[in-house]
Formats: structure tokens, sequence, C-alpha cells
């Protein structure tokens, strides 16, 4: 059987009572969305705070490592420094020098009975020579062998006499200078 309804309240009653309903309804959707909006607001700060956190977290941890470069920058300066020093040094062993080079060659020249007074090396090579000589063929043999292209192993370019003297004693006393 179809039932039957029977409505007794005046239609404004009923107009009224969709209004209500429909002022509830609209009430509880902006209710709604206002919760939603604190819900998202609340959200994005707390996110905002945990990045401020990590954000401060990781700028102390990059002061720190700026703390470290800047004192391995003083230590990167003084390795460069050791290490230059070191090459420095290196080069100098394995290698004689120009100095010590011409001042075994004139030893080597040098023949016994000449007596070497003074003996001067520049960095260039170039050396002032004072030696005595006993006679004058030791003299001749020194100045010969300091000449000659193949006693000198072709290092000495060319040899001048600055003073030469004969004392009482009979002994030749010659000061030469020697170039590369």
């Amino acid at each position: 059987m179809a039932r039957i309804s029977i409505n007794l309240l005046p239609p404004e009653i009923m107009v009224q009572e969709i209004k209500k309903a429909k002022f509830y309804r609209i009430q509880f959707i902006g209710i709604v969305i206002v919760l939603i909006m604190i819900f998202l607001s609340s959200l994005t700060l707390a996110l905002r705070i945990l990045q401020n956190q990590s954000i401060a977290a990781v700028q102390a941890t990059l002061a720190q490592e700026e703390q470290k470069i800047s004192k391995l920058k003083g230590t990167q300066a003084s390795l460069y420094l050791l290490k230059n020093r070191l090459s420095e040094i290196d080069q100098y062993f394995g290698k004689s020098s120009q100095q010590a080079s011409m001042y075994k060659l004139i030893d080597k020249l040098i023949p016994t009975s000449v007596l070497i007074n003074a003996i001067t090396i520049d960095k260039s090579g170039g050396a002032v020579l004072l030696a005595t000589a006993p006679d004058s063929l030791s003299l001749d043999r020194l100045l010969n062998n300091l000449i000659t292209k193949e006693t000198n192993e072709d290092r000495i370019s060319q040899v001048s006499v600055e003073t030469l003297s004969r004392s009482r004693d009979g002994f030749y006393r010659v000061s030469l200078k020697i170039k590369p």
C-alpha cells in the first residue's frame, strides 16, 4: 500500500526550515573551511620551524667547516713554502753547483808545487786565485793547465794575470782572474 503523507504545517514554516537548513549547511561548510585553513597554516608554520632548525644546524656545520678550511689554508701555505724549499734543496742533490765544479777543476789543475793562498769563486763560476809558486816552471805549468782547453775541460774561457811579483826568497806570487 502506498503511504499517504499529510502535511498540516503551513508552507511558510517549511520554507523557513529549508532556509535554516541551507544556512546551517553553509555555516558548517564555512567552519570546515576555516578549520582546514587553520590546520594548513599550523602545518606550514610547523614545517617552517623544522626547516629553520635544519638550516641552523647546517649553518653551524658550515661555520665549523669554514673554520677548518681557514686553519688548513695556513697549513697549505706552510706546506707550499716547504715544498718550494725542498725543490730548491733537491736541485742541489746529485748536481754540483758551478762554484763547486769550478773549485774542483782548479784544484785538479794546480800543480803540487804551487801553494794556494786564497781562492774566491762567485755564483757564476768566475774565480780569483792567489797562489805562490816556488819557480817559474811551476808557474808556467799552472798557467798552461788553466789555458789549455784539453786540461781545463773547455770550462775556462779566459785567464788573466792581475798581479805577478817575485819575492826576495825567489817565490812567485800571482793573482789570476778566471772566467768560465
